[in-house]
C-alpha cells in the first residue's frame, strides 16, 4: 500500500505544485521541509507524539497532554498539526514542548519522523487517518490510539466505499470514541469490537467556570451594566449573524429597555463593519479596544459594545445573561457548521443556536434533550426566542442552569481516555517501567 500510496501522493503533488511553491514561499516557508521529515530537532527518546488536524482538535488535547506532564515529566512530547491554524495554535498553547507539521504521508517523510522522535505511544486526535502514518507506526511496533474519535455518515460512506482508510483504521490499538453511534461506524469498517470503547467527548473537559467568581462581576460593573439589564451576547458570529441579532435586540427594546447587546465577531478584523452597521441603526457603538483605552466609556445598556480584542470570550459570555453562538444561523459551506456552545453553557447562560451546527452536533443533540438550549431555524424564530427570554426571568434563568449540567454530565471523557492510554504504554510496544506511573 505504501509505494502506490506514495506514487499517488507525489501525482497529486506535481498536480498543484504551483500551489506548493507559493505556500513554501509565503505561508509555510519555515515548515515546509519539516513537513518533509527534515529539520525536526534533536533526536528523542521514547516520546509521546500527540496529532491534532487544526485548532480545535489540538486545543482539546490540552486537558490530556496535562495529565502527562503531570504523571510523566520525563517523558518528552511531540505535538504536531496538519494546518497551519493548528500549528500556530499549537505553539502558543505548548511552546514547552516539541511542535512540529505534520509530515507529508509519504512513507521516506513519516519513517524519518518515527526514527527523529522514537515515539513509544503515538495519539490522534479526532478523524486523522493518514495511511502512511499508521502503516509507518504498525512497521516500528508504536501503537497508535485514537482519542475523542468520531466519524460522520457522510465519511463513513466515503469511507466504506474506497476501503483505503479502513486498511489504516484496522491498524489502531485502541478507538477511545465520542458515542455509541461513531462506534457502530468504525466496527462496520472493520475496526475490532475489543479495540473500541465509547468514553465521551472530550470538548466537554475544556469547559471551565473562572477559578474566581468576582472577577465575571467586576467586568459585568466595569462595562457599565447593572444588575437588573439584560445583557444579549452573540459569540463568534460570521456575516450577517449580526445584523439578525440588531433586528432581535430592536425587537427586546420594545418590550424590555433594560436590554444590552455585545457583538463579538469570529474575526476581529470584522469588528469596524459590525460597528458601521450598528450605527446604521441609530444605536451609540463603542469598539473595546475604545473603552480598555480610556478613550470612552462603555456603552452599557443604552447602546452596543462591539467587541474587538481576541481571547476574551469566555469571560464575556459570564457577563451575560443571554447567548446566541454564531456561525450557524447561515450556511457557510458544507465543512462549517457553528462554534463552541460549550462556553456559555458552563456559565450556565441561556445558549441560542442556527440550524447549521453540525460541528458540535453531539452538544446540541444533548442541550435540546436535557432542554437547555434553544434552536432556531432562522432570523425570525431568533428574535421570537431573544424576546421570550429577555422578558422571561425565570424561564431565562433555569434554561440556563440546565445547559450547564449538561457540561457538568459530559464531563470525564479525558479521564476515562488517559487510563485507557497508560494501559496501553504498559505494554511491551509501550516501553513504560511501572514507576513511572
Amino acid at each position: 500500500m505504501g509505494l502506490l500510496l506514495d506514487l499517488a501522493y507525489l501525482l497529486v503533488c506535481v498536480v498543484i505544485s504551483p500551489w506548493l511553491i507559493y505556500r513554501f514561499f509565503t505561508v509555510e516557508r519555515h515548515d515546509v521541509v519539516k513537513r518533509f521529515g527534515v529539520g525536526l530537532g534533536t533526536p528523542l527518546s521514547g516520546s509521546i507524539w500527540l496529532h491534532g488536524s487544526s485548532v480545535g482538535e489540538v486545543s482539546v488535547l490540552r486537558p490530556l497532554i496535562g495529565l502527562l506532564e503531570r504523571d510523566l515529566p520525563d517523558v518528552p512530547l511531540v505535538i504536531s498539526a496538519f494546518t497551519v491554524t493548528g500549528l500556530a495554535a499549537a505553539r502558543k498553547l505548548y511552546p514547552q514542548h516539541r511542535v512540529v507539521p505534520l509530515p507529508f504521508d509519504l512513507s521516506f517523510a513519516v519513517a524519518r519522523c518515527f526514527k527523529r522522535f522514537d515515539p513509544r505511544l503515538m495519539i490522534i486526535a479526532e478523524s486523522e487517518f493518514w495511511p502512511n502514518l499508521i502503516a509507518g507506526a504498525r512497521r516500528r511496533g508504536t501503537p497508535v490510539a485514537l482519542v475523542n474519535g468520531k466519524m460522520s455518515a457522510k465519511s463513513y460512506r466515503v469511507h466504506a466505499r474506497t476501503r483505503l482508510i479502513p486498511r489504516a483504521l484496522v491498524m489502531l490499538d485502541l478507538l477511545a470514541v465520542q458515542t455509541t453511534e461513531h462506534a457502530q461506524r468504525f466496527s462496520a469498517l472493520g475496526v475490532a469490537r475489543e479495540r473500541l470503547r465509547v468514553t465521551g467527548n472530550m470538548k466537554y473537559d475544556l469547559a471551565r467556570l473562572p477559578a474566581d467568581s468576582t472577577q465575571t462581576g467586576e467586568l459585568r460593573r466595569a462595562l457599565g451594566y447593572v444588575p437588573t439589564d439584560v445583557v444579549i451576547i452573540g459569540g463568534s458570529l460570521h456575516e450577517q449573524e449580526d445584523e439578525a441579532l440588531l433586528a432581535a435586540f430592536a425587537a427586546a427594546r420594545a418590550v424590555a429597555a433594560e436590554t444590552a447587546l455585545i457583538l463579538v465577531p469570529r474575526y476581529p478584523a470584522e469588528a469596524v463593519a459590525m460597528e458601521q452597521r450598528a450605527r446604521a441603526r441609530g444605536y451609540r457603538v463603542v469598539r473595546k479596544t475604545v473603552v480598555d483605552a480610556g478613550h470612552e466609556p462603555p456603552p452599557g445598556a443604552a447602546g452596543v459594545l462591539v467587541v474587538d480584542t481576541v481571547g476574551e470570550l469566555g469571560r464575556l459570555y459570564g457577563v451575560a445573561d443571554l447567548a446566541f453562538v454564531g456561525g450557524s444561523l447561515f450556511f457557510r459551506g458544507a465543512n462549517k457548521g457553528g462554534h463552541n456552545l460549550m462556553e456559555p453553557a458552563i456559565r450556565a447562560v441561556p445558549v441560542l443556536f442556527g440550524p447549521y451546527n453540525f460541528s458540535f452536533k453531539e452538544t446540541v443533540e444533548d442541550l435540546l434533550a436535557a432542554d437547555g438550549g434553544r434552536l432556531v431555524q432562522d432570523a425570525a424564530e431568533l428574535t421570537a426566542a431573544i424576546v421570550t427570554l429577555v422578558t422571561d426571568g425565570p424561564a431565562r434563568r433555569e434554561l440556563g442552569q440546565r445547559a450547564q449540567q449538561v457540561v457538568h454530565d459530559g464531563q470525564g471523557a479525558t479521564s476515562r481516555n488517559y487510563a485507557l492510554l497508560v494501559d496501553l504504554l504498559r505494554t511491551p510496544a509501550g516501553r513504560l517501567p511501572r514507576h513511572d506511573r
